[in-house]
Parts: C-alpha cells; sequence; structure tokens
C-alpha cells in the first residue's frame, strides 16, 4: 500500500452573505441564469433545501463532522458561485471580492490544518481589477488559485479582451477553477432541475472547447485550469472533438499542430462524476496525474462519497488512489 497523505478536496464552496447583500441591488434576474431559467418546481425545492444546508455554506466549522464522516482531511475552499457578481458595476465587483476573498482568507487562518485558500473570486467586468485582486488574494491573502464563471456576463473566456488576464494568471502560476453559473443559453432547461442536471456540465464543455481551439493552450502552455464536475461533457466525448478537428479546417487555425484530446490532458479535473465506470474513463482520457477529489460540498448535487469513490474505481494503482486523493491537488495547489 502506497504511503497514506492528506486528503484534499478541491471543490468546496463557503457564502459570503455580505458580498451578496452588497452585489443584489446591482442584479436583474436575467443576469443570473442559473436561476433565470430554473423552473418553479425547483425554485420551491430550492426553499427546502438551502436552509438545510445554510450553516454549512456560510460557517466553517459546521463543516468539520462531514469532513471527518467522508474521510476529507483538508477543504480547498473558494468563493459561492452564485456571489460572482460579474454584471455588477466594476467597483461594486471589486469590493464584492475583496469581503469573499477576506472571508475565506480567515476561515483558514482560524483552522489552517483543515482548510486551504483555493479558489478567490475576481471581478472580471475590469480586467485590471481583475488582475489586481488576483495579486492580493495570493500575495497578501495566501489565496493557492481562483475561481471564476465559464462566461462573464454573457462574454465567452476565449475572447481577446480576457486575453491580458489569461497571461497574467499564467505569469502568476495559480491554477483557475472553472465553476459555472448555470448555462447562458437554458431556455430549454426550465424543467426537472437541468439548469443544473445539464446546464452546468455542459458550460463547462462549451468553455473548454472554445479555449481550447481558440489556440489558448498553446500560447499558454502553463495555464493551470482546473474543470469541476469531471470536466463536464468534455473529456467523455473526446473522440468527437478530435475527429471535428482531423476533417474540418477552420478548428485547426489556431491548433494546426495536436487535436484537442492533446490540450485535454494538460488541464485538470475534479472526481464529480458520481460513478467508478465514468471516472475510470476520465482517467484513461487524461491520467490519473489529472484527476484530483472534488465533492461540490455542500450542496445536494454533490458527492457523497469521494474517497470511496476513488476506492471502488477499478484499474488503479494503490500509487493512483493516494495520489488523486491528495496528492495531485497538493502538488497542483502548492498544498505540499
Amino acid at each position: 500500500m502506497a504511503q497514506q497523505a492528506p486528503t484534499i478536496d478541491v471543490h468546496c464552496h463557503l457564502a459570503t452573505p455580505s458580498a451578496g447583500e452588497l452585489l443584489s441591488p446591482h442584479g436583474r434576474p436575467q443576469d443570473e441564469p442559473y436561476i433565470y431559467f430554473m423552473g418553479q418546481e425547483s425554485l420551491d425545492q430550492n426553499k427546502v433545501m438551502i436552509p438545510k444546508i445554510f450553516d454549512a455554506l456560510t460557517k466553517p466549522d459546521a463543516r468539520i463532522e462531514h469532513m471527518d464522516a467522508t474521510g476529507v482531511d483538508i477543504q480547498g475552499l473558494s468563493t459561492f458561485v452564485s456571489e460572482y457578481g460579474y454584471w455588477a458595476p466594476p467597483s461594486v465587483g471589486a469590493e464584492a471580492a475583496r469581503l469573499q476573498n477576506d472571508n475565506l482568507a480567515q476561515a483558514v487562518s482560524d483552522r489552517p490544518s483543515r482548510f486551504a485558500a483555493f479558489g478567490a473570486t475576481v471581478p472580471l467586468q475590469d480586467i485590471d481589477l481583475a488582475i489586481a485582486e488576483m495579486d492580493r488574494a495570493v500575495d497578501e491573502l495566501g489565496f493557492k488559485g481562483l475561481q471564476i464563471g465559464g462566461t462573464i456576463a454573457g462574454r465567452n473566456l476565449d475572447e481577446s479582451g480576457f486575453r491580458p488576464f489569461w497571461q497574467a494568471v499564467a505569469a502568476k502560476g495559480v491554477p483557475v477553477i472553472l465553476h459555472p453559473n448555470g448555462y447562458e443559453e437554458s431556455h430549454r432547461f426550465g424543467e426537472y432541475f437541468m439548469t443544473n442536471c445539464i446546464g452546468n456540465p455542459l458550460e463547462t464543455m462549451v468553455a473548454a472547447n472554445r479555449m481550447i481551439f481558440s489556440g489558448l493552450f498553446e500560447e499558454l502552455p502553463d495555464l493551470k485550469l482546473v474543470l469541476v464536475h469531471g470536466g463536464g461533457y468534455l473529456p467523455f466525448y473526446a473522440s468527437r472533438s478530435d475527429h471535428t478537428w482531423e476533417v474540418r479546417p477552420e478548428t485547426r487555425v489556431n491548433i494546426p499542430d495536436h487535436p484537442p484530446s492533446h490540450y485535454m490532458k494538460r488541464l485538470l479535473y475534479d472526481t464529480m462524476v458520481f460513478q467508478p465506470l465514468y471516472l475510470r474513463h476520465l482517467v484513461e482520457v487524461v491520467g490519473s496525474d489529472r484527476v484530483m477529489a472534488g465533492t461540490d460540498f455542500p450542496f445536494d448535487m454533490g458527492e457523497p462519497d469521494p474517497m470511496g469513490l476513488i476506492d471502488r474505481t477499478d484499474g488503479l494503482t494503490d500509487a493512483d488512489r493516494v495520489a488523486m486523493k491528495g496528492g495531485n491537488a497538493a502538488r497542483v495547489f502548492g498544498e505540499s
């Protein structure tokens, strides 16, 4: 048996209600596609679910018992995606980001053996402010990475206007967790909680595909991008992306030398796929060194047994399992 190391959950959210209150007067319903397209039955169920998880969502100490029960030594905290606020005026967005990042940093300071700061939020509606907050979060607060949405107020992450941000991130050397807040085009997703079930992983797939085909990872080969929910649908039909690249010249303009799967193997993923069958496939496509335990804590759509999922997955060595449970995260986020 390989030597054990601390287990690390890379996909956890801590909310900052004061930031939500600051942002709220500036928002319109359509600014939040996750909620805007959600059907009434799901909205009603949220009214049941959110009160049940509110303490765990907002209070670090309310997480410890659950962490112990699921074998998680360290939670890598990220901000709450409903508090991105990319649609707010830049000055408001910057202040909301500061509130959230200060809150997460305090949680880590209070319990450094159980929490780490993995996902600072930055006000991407203004690139200069976003870079400044990244620098503050990393250099002053000790954050190991950032967390951003799949689109920024309707804008795609591969657009040229975001290149200075990606260049700054790559130069900083910190990973970026891409966590969607719904899918921008979810007008067919109202029923059956499809805004989450389909919408979130679809947003990840679309955003990451665009970034790959745009040549972003060819231009910045050291950029560290973490895709939650197992990468959405991206790695599960990689062969179609590669076939498209082979037969359609317009897809090779920015990546003439390598098919999309080449870049997928450079990205990082969590284990949020719920079944050993799919986790095994993910590992086969991208490699066990690119996959890290994740739960989406504390939401009902989260993985209830993250370490057990890894243990139940066939074809992994003991070293693979130790790495996926914590070693890979320690390497990626500098938590060794």
